[in-house]
């Protein structure tokens, strides 16, 4: 059973000839996604040998290794040239992890159709990435899995732009007046707030830093608004 997190990761999956999954663990997500004809071959990647051996038990008790393949290995770089995915996932690593992944098979990326992203942190910066590599964000869901929250981001070919504040929080979900950013963005506004009042009751020691904080102050507050 998948948890709540994984379970909306495989729900952003469209309907797909081979689906890869870089950072697989126990490769979870490959092994639903077959079993319910959602891909009809996945390819499951780790750069950790431990994880690649859990995920090839998982899949032999699951009676699919024909149908799904483990590659111990570095981002995309287990992906052939001459190998076309369709669904290429990254879930439950740092953004610029996710970035790195996507930029270790440019090729790879360019001819796939879907790309589904979980990234942890960072998620402005994978939203930006993704435009500057031809695809837009068809849509962006957020939820709460135990006490985290977490961004999925289903995007496919194509060009769009964002403001600077949708960047930031995500135009999917301020257009969706998500209910769950609105929690989140006032728990951080929160945070930072506290962080701005000792910033200032010990003399501002680094201005920048208060003068960047402030800002992104002024962003919340203005998302906040927009929800």
């Amino acid at each position: 059973m998948l948890s709540k997190r994984l379970q909306r990761v495989a729900d952003t999956v469209r309907k797909s000839n081979v689906i890869a999954d870089i950072g697989t663990d126990h490769a979870y997500i490959p092994i639903y996604l077959v079993k319910k004809g959602i891909a009809e071959r996945a390819v499951a990647a780790d750069i950790s040998a431990g994880s690649c051996k859990k995920a090839q038990l998982n899949i032999n008790n699951n009676h699919l290794s024909d149908l799904i393949s483990v590659r111990c290995g570095n981002g995309l770089e287990v992906i052939d040239k001459n190998e076309n995915i369709d669904t290429i996932i990254i879930g439950g690593m740092g953004g610029l992890m996710a970035i790195s992944v996507l930029e270790s098979n440019r090729e790879a990326v360019s001819n796939a159709k879907q790309l589904v992203l979980q990234p942890q942190r960072d998620i402005d910066k994978v939203r930006r990435y993704i435009h500057s590599i031809g695809f837009r964000i068809v849509n962006e869901n957020m939820l709460i899995d135990g006490d985290k929250f977490y961004n999925i981001i289903d995007a496919e070919k194509g060009t769009e732009e964002y403001s600077e504040i949708e960047y930031l929080f995500g135009k999917c979900l301020i257009d969706s007046k998500s209910m769950i950013l609105k929690e989140y963005a006032e728990i951080e506004l929160n945070k930072l707030l506290t962080v701005l009042k000792n910033m200032k009751d010990n003399g501002k020691d680094n201005e920048q830093a208060y003068d960047r904080l402030n800002k992104l102050k002024c962003s919340y507050l203005e998302v906040i608004k927009c929800l």
